[in-house]
């Protein structure tokens, strides 16, 4: 009887083997041939274009505006008191010691502390050297899903890695597959592009380490060990029915 158990079981994983091979499309890295192009010469208009290596670096940050809901650093030199970390309110304002409230919405982190400064020497201080920077840029973020601790969308936070991506994502998890973790770029459907990276390589050191910019997702696949077993295990159980209820 045992043996009979035995040889069924087995012969279930052959078959949920099989299925799972029959029923998968292969990966973003698998479809490719050594140009990036889709293995199988295919073209579709829903095809996401892919290739494997590093996203481009984003090149110098461009000047950046304030926006609602940014973290900003303020730091008056020599008056401790008045240095604090703020938040924008809705309204495109924050609110400071002795000057109340500023808008700082729209303007640069350079125009920001000299409308600081200004508003502190009109009536408190005399010559104060305050410095601005963005700490959040909450209208800049990037999104983590798929085998990662904690998917979701996270903001910038100055220049962003990859690998810092993945930390604010509570790092990767038991069933992720390092070697295959794919950036997504592009304003549009049209421009989207799928940079397929081994990230045990990056953080391992053997490559750098990709800058992000907003509007990236990053996807962590899981391995592929992962997706058999869940194929086998969904292949024993069957599909799931309500209990009628009597």
């Amino acid at each position: 009887m045992l043996r009979k158990v035995g040889i069924l079981f087995f012969a279930m994983i052959a078959a949920a083997f099989l299925a799972q091979g029959c029923q998968s499309t292969g990966s973003v890295k698998d479809r490719l041939d050594d140009t990036g192009s889709p293995a199988d010469g295919s073209v579709s208009a829903d095809m996401i274009p892919a290739v494997r290596g590093l996203p481009p670096d984003p090149g110098p940050v461009s000047v950046y505006r304030i926006a609602p809901d940014d973290l900003l650093s303020i730091t008056v030199f020599q008056v401790e008191e008045l240095s604090s970390e703020q938040r924008v309110l809705a309204s495109g304002e924050i609110y400071m010691p002795l000057v109340g409230a500023i808008e700082v919405a729209g303007l640069t982190p350079d125009e920001a502390q000299r409308r600081i400064a200004a508003k502190l020497e009109k009536n408190y201080l005399q010559n104060p050297q305050v410095r601005v920077s963005v700490e959040e840029a909450a209208s800049q973020k990037v999104v983590v899903i798929g085998a990662v601790n904690a998917p979701g969308v996270y903001p910038i936070k100055g220049r962003t890695t990859l690998l810092q991506a993945i930390a604010q994502a509570r790092g990767l998890n038991s069933i992720a597959a390092d070697e295959e973790v794919v950036v997504f770029r592009g304003a549009s459907q049209e421009d989207m592009k799928a940079y397929v990276v081994s990230f045990a390589d990056v953080r391992s050191g053997k490559v750098r380490d990709p800058m992000l910019i907003g509007g990236d997702t990053v996807q962590v696949p899981e391995s592929a060990s992962a997706k058999f077993f869940k194929g086998l295990f969904g292949f024993i159980r069957g599909p799931s029915v309500p209990v009628p209820a009597y």
